[in-house]
């Protein structure tokens, strides 16, 4: 039989077998696929079975299905085929038992598979020359050194600088970091001496780079990074002249004698270190040049003749030329890219930051008006030493100190990073203290509370502090959400799950409900529908929270008929790593 496996959302990794002729799909309890998706409908479509195989139907839903990225109303379902409601990707398919079995069913029997006759021996059908493991292939670019025969060895170490350092832009975000690793790839591939790297001071700046060594200025350049192949082997020098005849010429060069070279021989850094070969690339990024790569190579002993001149004979070669041009280019487009990404964070997190100051701002100054409200108050009965007067200000000010003490919190709970402090708990007496704390504020307001569970001991591994602040929010919204009513009633709930290890608390209230569109970001921050009284924060911190338990929280409602909020937590102690 068919079966409709859940490929992405919150419900990920549950299969249905379609055992009956039609399957609903949606949050209602009464669906055979429930999806806890909060952006579906509670009668979202439905499958059901026809005379040519199993059909898709969508049901009138708010945000419609898409099958295979196409917006369909009922279509013939294939194997194979992707179903999209919401945020939750479905996969239809047979059973793998079923596949290739004789069935009379028509949808079953085109999806036999019939195997060939003979199999087909692949060694006497082709001419089998040799064999290479698929992880062959970056082993030997990581490795080249490995490779068989000189050619290959050859081509597998200047392609494999370019592979490492693509891999290496692709996983490094802090620059310094990245250009250091870069420089080395280079000197050890090319058997450099000495490598540099210059950056422009704009980039340099931009990056927060900081410079290198006691020369560190070369005109508009900065020398952001510099090593040394074989330490102690003759001064780490940059050549001005050289780099600005790259810059101003841009092209790359390789200077193959530099103390015969009419152009540098007379350039005092270069007479100085004993430099013999130097090549000097452009770091040519999407959009500028962001800087210049400079290698040196010092003769060696042997390479001096009895009369103390060098020998002919160079290491630096045309193709050493093209692959550090090479590397400067990925270089280049590595510095461009992280220094996007930064500006682009840093952006969001000032637009986050905005966006937080707007939303707290009005609730403090309201908060420190009710402040000052009271202090007048106080005043005013210490004044006239009216007892009343008194009562009346301090009340004012513990209501605005209590608002302020639960913004902060919340303000704490969703911006830090924490740790719950597991511990074995019994479910039950956290939701009993919580009934009680909210039952005078359920009277007040004319509603009952009620706690309604399966059990009178469910013990869990959980962060007791968390889950009582969580619940206590849940409830203290449904009883904001009843006020209207003349008899609110508000139930807590503590139920076994579907799922083997889980649990299921619910807070219900027959107030209201929520509207279809509000459902979709009321987990968001700074989202209220309390007005001046809310803070926005409370159901953002209570997700975090649940989500720190490895639970999820969810909401069903819909208008006028009141709304329910899940958690579903596991029982057991929390798996590491």
């Amino acid at each position: 039989m068919p079966s409709i496996i859940i490929l992405k959302g919150l419900d990920e990794g549950r299969r249905f077998e379609l055992l009956t002729p039609l399957s609903a799909i949606g949050r209602d309890q009464a669906c055979f696929i429930r999806l806890q998706d909060t952006e579906i409908s509670r009668r979202h479509a439905e499958v059901y079975k026809s005379a040519d195989g199993f059909r898709f139907r969508d049901l009138g839903s708010a945000n419609g299905c898409f099958v295979n990225c196409k917006s369909v109303r009922d279509v013939l379902l294939k194997p194979g085929d992707q179903i999209q409601v919401g945020q939750t990707v479905l996969l239809f398919a047979p059973l793998a038992g079923e596949i290739g079995a004789e069935v009379a069913d028509p949808f079953l029997e085109s999806l036999k598979i019939k195997p060939p006759k003979e199999p087909e021996n692949f060694e006497r059908s082709f001419a089998l020359l040799g064999t290479v493991p698929e992880s062959e292939g970056s082993a030997l670019l990581s490795r080249p050194e490995v490779a068989q025969g000189d050619w290959l060895r050859s081509a597998l170490a200047r392609l494999g600088v370019i592979y490492e350092t693509i891999n290496a832009t692709s996983q490094i975000l802090d620059i310094q970091l990245l250009l250091d690793r870069i420089l080395g790839l280079v000197l050890k591939t090319l058997s450099a001496d000495h490598g540099s790297v210059l950056l422009a001071t704009s980039f340099a700046q931009s990056a927060a780079l900081k410079s290198q060594g006691d020369s560190e200025t070369y005109g508009d350049f900065k020398v952001v990074a510099r090593a040394s192949a074989v330490p102690g082997k003759g001064d780490i020098l940059v050549s001005r002249t050289v780099v600005d005849h790259v810059m101003r010429e841009k092209i790359g060069v390789l200077v193959s004698d530099a103390l015969n070279d009419s152009r540098f021989n007379a350039v005092q850094s270069i007479v100085r270190s004993g430099v013999r070969e130097i090549i000097c690339v452009p770091m040519r990024g999407r959009h500028a040049t962001v800087g210049v790569i400079y290698l040196d190579k010092h003769p060696e002993e042997a390479e001096i003749d009895i009369h103390g001149t060098p020998k002919r004979g160079f290491a630096f070669e045309k193709e050493h030329l093209t692959l550090a041009i090479a590397v400067a280019h990925q270089a280049a487009l590595a510095v461009e890219d992280t220094l996007y990404y930064k500006a682009r964070v840093q952006g969001e997190r000032l637009a986050a930051v905005g966006e937080a100051v707007a939303h707290l701002s009005h609730h403090i100054k309201n908060i420190l008006q009710g402040l000052k409200s009271g202090g007048e108050i106080l005043r005013m009965g210490v004044r006239d030493q009216e007892m009343p007067l008194l009562e009346q200000g301090l009340r004012i000010i513990e209501k605005n100190h209590t608002r302020l003490f639960d913004l902060v919190k919340d303000m704490l709970g969703f911006s830090k990073d924490r740790v719950p402090a597991f511990q074995e708990k019994n479910l039950v007496e956290i939701l009993t203290d919580v009934v009680e704390l909210s039952a005078p504020m359920a009277k007040a307001n004319g509603a009952e509370i009620r706690l309604e569970t399966f059990a009178q001991e469910v013990v869990a591994f959980v962060d007791p502090e968390g889950i009582h602040r969580t619940i206590l929010n849940l409830v203290n919204n449904a009883i904001d959400a009843i006020r209207e009513k003349s008899y609110g009633l508000v139930i807590v709930g503590l139920n076994p799950s579907v799922e083997a290890g889980y649990v299921e608390i619910v807070v219900s209230d027959n107030g209201e409900g929520i509207a279809e569109a509000d459902m979709k970001m009321i987990f968001a921050p700074f989202q209220s529908s309390k007005g001046n009284s809310g803070t926005g924060l409370g159901l953002a911190v209570a997700r975090k929270t649940i989500e720190e338990h490895k639970g999820i929280i969810w909401v069903e409602s819909k208008p006028d008929e009141g709304a329910s909020f899940y958690v579903k937590i596991p029982l057991g102690p929390p798996v590491k790593g």
